[in-house]
C-alpha cells in the first residue's frame, strides 16, 4: 500500500496554503521522511525519498555552477519533492529558482511554494505525524534540526554571520521571531532587521518546554505578547537571554526541540569565536609590544605583521594608558586584579573600538590613529567622553573602581611609537602622584586622565624618584609648613592649597572646604605667620604652587617604599 504522496500533503488542512509551481508528474512520489536544507553540507544527509524544505538560504552566497553541483547531488537522493520558503536575500535568486524549476520539471519532482509566515516546523510536525508515532516523530525531528544547527555552524561560509544565520534558522523553524539579548537587555542579535524589545518583568514565570532539558525557560507577558526565554551560559563566562516573541505561531514542545538544538550551534560558536578572539589578541598583543617597546625588526617583516592588525608605517598615532586608581588595586589579591583588569579591558574595548589594545601586568594600553589636523581641544573633549563612557561601564560592575588614564602627544609614523607610550606612561604614573595639580576629573569626579603634554616642569620632575633630590624644588617658607608638628597642620596645608587654587579668594576657599570664613581666614594669618610666604609676590606663589605638588610626590614615593 502506497504511503503519504506529495499529492496527499497538498490535500491535508495543515498545507493548505502551500501551492505547487512545477513537476506535476511526481505528485505521486512517495515522502519517506522530510528534512531541511539551509546549509550546504545538509545535503549528504540525505538518505532517499525525502521532502525538503529550503529557504535556499544555504546557497545563497555560492555560483551557479556550485549550485548545480549541489542539485544534481538530489537526483542521486530520489527526493520525493521540494518546497521553497521566500525569505533573506539570496545571491542571484532569480536565475537559481528558474534552474531549480528546469531541473524539478526534468527529473518530476514536484516543487512548491510555502508562505513566509508559515513555520518550517509546521511542515516537518504534519509529515512526521503521518509517517511516524509521536516518539519517532520527535526523534526525527530533533535529528533533522540538529544536522541543520550543526550543518549551518560548522560552514565555512558566512564566517562572520553565524550567530545571525542561526537565530535565521530558528525563526524559519518555529514561525516566531527570536533575538539574543545580553545581560544588560542589550540586543546581541536577532533573526529579523531589527528585535523587538526585551525587558524581564516582575510577572515573569517559570514555563515546563514539555521535554527534558539542561536550560531554564521562563515566559512572561509584556503588553500583547508572549515572550519565552532560555536563560543561557555559553561556556566562555558570558551570559544571555534567547527570547521568543509569539507572534505568529503558537510556541509548542516541538519548537523547544529546535530551540535546544539552536542553544547547541550558538555555544559551539560562542566558543569558537571566543578561542579565535583570544589567539587574535595574543598576536596583536605580541606585535604591540615589539613596537611599543622599540624592538628592532627588519621593515619587510614589521610591514608584513602591522598589516595583519590593520596598522600602516606612515600614519598618526597617539598611546593612552588605562589603569584603575591606586588602594582599590594594590589591596587586592591577584585574581581580582585580573578580573578589574578584565573589566577595564572590555570597557575599553567596547568605548574605543578604533583603538588597538595591548595588554600588560596591570593597565590596557591603547594605540589610535589620529588625524593631524584634528585640534588639541578637540581630541581632548572626544578623550573626556570616551573617559566618562569608559568609567561609567566599569562602575556597573564595582562601585568603587576609579578609571585613570595617561595620554601621549601624537606622533608620524609607527616606529615613533615607543614615544608616545614612554609620555602615555609618565603621565599614568602622575596620576596617582600628582593628579590633582595637572588632571581632568571626569565623570563626577571618578575618572582621571593626564595629559603629557599638560605636565609642563613636572616632566623634569616625575623623573626624580629621591624624595631628598625633590625636596630642594620645595620653597624653604613652605618646608617651614611641612615641618609644623602640630594637629593642625594638615588642615593648614589643605586651607593654602584651596586657597591658591581659588586665586586667593577667602570666600571660595571657605566654602570649597566647607568651614567659616572666620576660619579660613584665621587659618591663613596661622600659615602666614609659620612660613612669612609674601602673597603678592608672583614668582613666590609659583614656587609655592610647585612646592605643594612636589610635597604631595614625596609623600606618594614615601608611601610606595613602605608599601614595597
Amino acid at each position: 500500500m502506497m504511503g503519504l504522496t506529495v499529492e496527499d500533503l497538498l490535500q491535508i488542512e495543515q498545507a493548505n496554503q502551500i501551492s505547487l509551481i512545477c513537476g506535476e508528474k511526481g505528485l505521486k512520489n512517495e515522502i519517506k521522511g522530510v528534512t531541511i536544507i539551509e546549509a550546504p553540507d545538509i545535503v549528504h544527509f540525505i538518505t532517499g525519498g525525502e521532502l525538503l524544505l529550503t529557504g535556499l538560504y544555504a546557497f545563497q552566497s555560492c555560483s551557479l555552477s556550485t549550485y548545480k553541483t549541489y542539485i544534481y547531488e538530489l537526483q542521486k537522493k530520489n527526493v520525493s519533492g521540494i518546497i521553497l520558503k521566500p525569505g533573506r536575500m539570496v545571491e542571484d535568486a532569480e536565475s537559481k529558482i528558474a534552474w531549480l524549476k528546469e531541473f524539478a520539471e526534468q527529473e518530476s519532482i514536484p516543487l512548491m511554494e510555502m508562505p513566509f509566515e508559515m513555520s518550517f516546523q509546521c511542515i516537518l510536525s504534519t509529515v512526521m505525524e503521518r509517517l511516524f508515532n509521536e516518539e519517532v516523530t520527535q526523534l526525527k525531528y530533533y535529528k533533522t534540526t540538529h544536522d541543520n544547527f550543526m550543518a549551518l555552524a560548522f560552514a565555512e561560509e558566512n564566517e562572520g554571520h553565524r550567530i545571525e544565520d542561526i537565530l535565521a534558522m530558528l525563526e524559519k523553524l518555529i514561525g516566531n521571531p527570536v533575538a539574543l539579548f545580553q545581560q544588560n537587555m542589550r540586543c546581541y542579535a536577532c533573526s529579523g532587521e531589527e528585535p523587538f524589545a526585551f525587558r524581564i518583568l516582575p510577572g515573569v514565570k517559570p514555563y515546563d518546554p514539555g521535554i527534558l532539558t539542561n536550560y531554564e525557560y521562563l515566559v512572561q507577558r509584556d503588553g500583547e505578547q508572549t515572550q519565552y526565554i532560555v536563560q543561557l551560559d555559553l561556556n566562555v563566562g558570558t551570559k544571555m537571554y534567547l527570547v521568543i516573541a509569539e507572534q505568529t505561531s503558537e510556541f509548542n514542545p516541538m519548537n523547544c526541540i529546535a530551540v535546544e538544538n539552536a542553544i547547541v550551534s550558538l555555544q559551539y560558536e560562542f566558543a569558537r569565536a571566543f578561542a579565535v578572539s583570544e589567539l587574535e589578541k595574543k598576536f596583536q598583543n605580541d606585535i604591540l609590544y615589539s613596537i611599543l617597546h622599540g624592538k628592532n625588526m627588519p621593515i619587510e617583516e614589521l610591514k608584513k605583521n602591522i598589516a595583519l592588525i590593520g596598522m600602516d608605517l606612515d600614519s598618526s598615532y597617539r598611546v593612552m594608558v588605562f589603569g584603575t586608581t591606586g588602594d582599590i588595586w594594590r589591596k587586592r589579591n591577584f585574581n581580582e586584579r585580573i578580573f578589574y583588569l578584565d573589566l577595564l579591558e572590555e570597557a575599553v574595548r567596547l568605548c574605543m573600538p578604533e583603538c588597538k589594545i595591548h595588554r600588560e601586568t596591570d593597565r590596557i594600553v591603547a594605540v589610535r590613529k589620529e588625524n593631524p589636523d584634528t585640534a588639541q581641544s578637540e581630541y581632548r573633549r572626544d578623550l573626556r567622553q570616551k573617559l566618562e563612557r569608559i568609567q561609567t561601564n566599569v562602575l556597573q560592575h564595582h562601585r568603587n573602581l576609579q578609571v585613570k588614564a595617561g595620554v601621549g602627544k601624537q606622533v608620524r609614523g609607527l616606529t615613533n611609537l615607543p614615544e608616545t607610550y614612554h609620555e602615555a606612561n609618565d603621565a599614568y604614573l602622575f596620576v596617582d602622584i600628582a593628579g590633582d595639580a595637572v588632571g581632568d576629573r571626569v565623570g563626577d569626579n571618578k575618572a582621571q586622565m593626564v595629559l603629557f603634554s599638560d605636565l609642563g616642569i613636572f616632566k623634569l620632575l616625575c623623573q626624580i624618584e629621591d624624595p631628598k633630590a625633590l625636596m630642594e624644588y620645595v620653597p624653604e617658607s613652605l618646608q617651614k609648613l611641612f615641618e609644623y608638628k602640630k594637629p593642625q597642620r594638615d588642615d593648614l596645608i589643605v586651607t593654602l592649597k584651596a586657597y591658591l587654587d581659588h586665586n586667593q579668594n577667602l570666600s571660595k576657599t571657605a566654602q570649597d572646604l566647607f568651614v567659616h570664613y572666620k576660619t579660613a581666614a584665621y587659618r591663613m594669618e596661622k600659615i602666614a605667620k609659620i612660613t612669612g610666604i609674601d602673597f603678592d609676590n608672583a614668582n613666590e606663589i609659583l614656587a609655592v604652587r610647585i612646592g605643594l605638588v612636589v610635597y604631595q610626590m614625596i609623600g606618594n614615593y614615601d608611601k610606595k617604599s613602605q608599601e614595597e
